[in-house]
């Protein structure tokens, strides 16, 4: 027997005179769809479920992954060189041990800013009552994953640029008096300066592999640019104003380039 509402209008038209009842046009569709045909809501409700639990898992899982670091940072032991070493293919290798032959004891990024990290715990600087600013080159590769730089303003937040090409402070006292006032009240300014070299996959100094490039460049380019012109003669004698701060490189390195070649 298939049962329509009570709410139907003219539920049984008649008797026939086979004895069949006549249905309304409604209740006599349904009744001519076997029950084993219709789709299943339930099955359709507990996919739609399952598909809900997946991606919320997946979520949480990458917000876990990009998770920020808070105000105290986990500071542990310097690692291993040789555990470093276990995870680089051979040319990392052969780069990192020239990295050492040219600068014993280099670090990387992330251990530096632990290290910097620990030694400031004690003088109460943290992220919350710190000014960051850097007095680094410009160069792009200075902001790449990893380096120190990059690690030091994603950590802070903001950084106050204080440098140009070669890395020297350029703003001047002007600068550095705007970049103080800055500071949280009660607070600390914390700064990173200074020059920086680039490695090639294959451990030479001074060459770099830029992102969409086939070819080597040099890193830091202004300051082996200042260095060739010193050699070749003449160049650091004049004053260009629209170069002006590749002249102050070249002043600066002109009565060292002898000594350095």
């Amino acid at each position: 027997l298939y049962f329509c509402s009570r709410h139907d209008s003219a539920l049984f038209a008649g008797q026939t005179e086979l004895g069949n009842m006549a249905m309304t046009s409604k209740c006599a569709m349904d009744a001519a769809v076997p029950r084993q045909q219709r789709p299943s809501r339930r099955v359709a409700m507990r996919l739609t479920n399952w598909s809900i639990c997946l991606l919320a898992a997946g979520l949480l899982l990458a917000r876990a992954s990009v998770k920020q670091t808070d105000d105290s940072v986990p500071v542990t032991a310097t690692s291993n060189q040789d555990l470093q070493l276990a995870f680089l293919g051979i040319k990392e290798v052969k780069d990192y041990i020239e990295v050492e032959a040219y600068f014993p004891g280099a670090r990387t990024g992330i251990d530096v800013m632990r290290k910097a990290h620990w030694a400031l715990r004690k003088y109460d600087v943290f992220r919350s009552n710190t000014l960051y600013g850097q007095s680094v080159c410009s160069d792009e590769i200075n902001g790449d994953r990893g380096h120190l730089t990059a690690l030091m303003t994603k950590y802070y937040g903001r950084t106050f640029p204080l440098g140009g090409i070669g890395g020297l402070p350029y703003v001047g006292k002007t600068g550095f008096g705007a970049f103080s006032h800055h500071v949280p009240d009660n607070g600390n300014v914390l700064i990173v300066f200074g020059p920086h070299i680039g490695f090639s996959i294959d451990g030479e100094a001074g060459k770099f592999l830029r992102r969409g490039q086939a070819k080597l460049s040099t890193a830091c380019g202004a300051v082996i640019a200042a260095y060739n012109q010193c050699m070749e003669g003449g160049y650091y004698v004049h004053h260009d104003r629209q170069d002006l701060q590749q002249s102050r490189l070249r002043r600066l390195l002109k009565h060292s380039c002898r000594e350095v070649s």
